[in-house]
């Protein structure tokens, strides 16, 4: 099998990789000098570990028969017509993804960033800081989605004696199931923490009046996907005119978030630039995961992780 590999891995990924595959052959598009020749061996490859760009490479790459993506997410994908099994990361990255969520939450309610602020200040304000700070304890809490980020985050907040409410429109999980339950929800909640998958429904599922709607003091999350928002601006002039508590976000409409764009200057607001999911082992994670199922696909084994495109996941 030759296997075109389009992912940030480190050599001791690829030694492994190469161990665990003795008798197939490995290309890495990192070590190929141009991109016509990076383009030139993934239309050979017969698999592809990675997610590349330009997506319409994949297009033309008729011999691949599996594509192992390292994301959990596939939306770039979603269009391309190829007969290539497509498999993804699914639950690998909710833990780091729901610990990013409660670990912003709680930075926001105990005042982290102000600390952090006022140690390059040198600054020793001790107790009057301290009426400032919130505990997260007995929070309503609206987690949109009940998928695997959504069920590790409500773990981590039984924990804290939260009140959790989830929100999906199919899942027997989920106490709110339409938008307008939703809005009439959002008014009591202390958090609302996002994590539903980037598809056409949820596509500007959160409204410009649903932001308007948040309590003063809330704090809305987001670790899923930057287009749920309809309206980013609005929740830009909510956190800049302070009518709502913080936010913590993982995900933003655009992506990288350019120098200048007015959430890098919103009060109360935490950006973790979409590596919510990493971690120390991540890559030894995935390498573990591709080898799994390049056995599997030898062996004529159903592959882990097979992605539904006619379902969003």
């Amino acid at each position: 099998m030759l296997i075109f590999v389009d992912a940030p891995l480190a050599e001791r990924h690829k030694s492994t990789l190469a161990a665990g595959a003795a008798g197939d052959s490995f290309i890495f598009r990192d070590e190929l000098p141009g991109e016509s020749e990076q383009r030139e061996a993934l239309l050979k490859a017969d698999i592809l570990l990675g997610n590349p760009k330009p997506v319409e490479w994949l297009e033309k790459a008729v011999n691949l028969q599996w594509i192992q993506l390292y994301s959990t997410g596939f939306e770039y994908y979603r269009h391309i017509k190829i007969p290539a099994i497509v498999t993804n990361m699914q639950d690998y990255y909710s833990q780091p993804c729901a610990e990013t969520a409660i670990a912003g939450i709680l930075s926001l309610y105990r005042g982290a960033g102000e600390f952090a602020t006022l140690k390059n200040k040198q600054q020793w304000v001790g107790h009057i800081i301290r009426p400032a700070l919130q505990t997260l304890q007995n929070k309503q809490v609206i987690i949109l989605g009940a998928g695997n980020i959504a069920r590790r985050i409500e773990k981590i907040l039984r924990g804290f004696d939260c009140t959790i409410r989830l929100y999906a429109r199919r899942s027997p999980n989920a106490v709110i199931r339409t938008t307008t339950e939703l809005e009439a929800a959002l008014p009591a909640a202390d958090i609302v923490i996002a994590c539903l998958p980037g598809t056409e429904e949820t596509k500007g599922l959160f409204t410009r009046e649903m932001i308007a709607a948040l309590k003063h003091n809330a704090i809305f999350c987001n670790v899923g996907r930057g287009n749920l928002l309809a309206d980013e601006q609005a929740l830009t002039e909510a956190l800049m005119h302070r009518r709502i508590g913080g936010a913590v976000l993982d995900v933003t409409q655009e992506e990288p978030l350019p120098a200048g764009h007015p959430l890098w200057s919103c009060p109360n607001t935490v950006l973790s630039q979409h590596s919510g999911g990493g971690s120390t082992s991540e890559y030894e994670g995935i390498v573990a995961c591709f080898l799994e199922n390049l056995a599997a696909f030898k062996n004529g084994i159903p592959l882990k992780n097979i992605v539904r495109f006619d379902k969003g996941y």
